[in-house]
């Protein structure tokens, strides 16, 4: 009778972690993919006859995570009602010592078709120097959220929201690569 009681007690107990856990993986606004193609091979820019090799896709990720708030990474076990796949491209003026950029933003619904597709460009002032990865960073972050504003007002998104049910399952982006 002791075995029993100790039985129904200890799946009691993991049928509340596991609760819990699932938690852990609830719904987040957006699942973000970024090729990792952009680490491995890297953008070079340069200034005049020193050049860096910038590894765009993690620097991307680093800066969506902190535009987009609600956001986790486009891999299975995650959850989101978006899935944004992220295209970077950089080009830096060293005369003008501009960093110019822009994402291609595909943004895709749970049935796999591309909802829309968003592009958007930016610019910001500054030396490149070794800590090179500020300067693109910052870059990053007022592209980001330039596309995040459009993401809100856009009507083909806002309308796919409302008929959307569920949330999207992360192991889509597998197809992605």
């Amino acid at each position: 009778m002791k075995r029993i009681k100790v039985c129904v007690l200890t799946v009691f107990l993991l049928n509340i972690f596991s609760i819990s856990w699932g938690n852990a993986n609830s719904p987040h606004d957006y699942l973000i993919y970024v090729s990792g193609s952009y680490d491995k091979h890297p953008t070079h820019i340069t200034v005049y006859t020193i050049g860096y090799w910038v590894s765009q896709a993690s620097l991307l990720k680093k800066s969506s995570k902190e535009v987009f708030t609600s956001s986790a990474s486009c891999e299975k076990n995650h959850y989101g009602r978006l899935i944004l796949s992220l295209k970077p491209n950089i080009f830096y003026n060293p005369i003008m010592q501009i960093l110019y950029g822009g994402i291609s933003t595909k943004v895709y619904g749970d049935d796999g078709k591309v909802i829309i597709t968003l592009n958007s460009e930016d610019e910001i002032y500054g030396p490149l120097t070794v800590l090179y990865e500020k300067l693109v960073d910052k870059l990053y972050k007022k592209v980001l959220t330039k596309v995040q504003d459009q993401i809100h007002n856009n009507e083909a998104i806002n309308l796919y929201l409302k008929q959307k049910i569920g949330p999207s399952e992360g192991s889509f982006c597998l197809l992605l690569n």
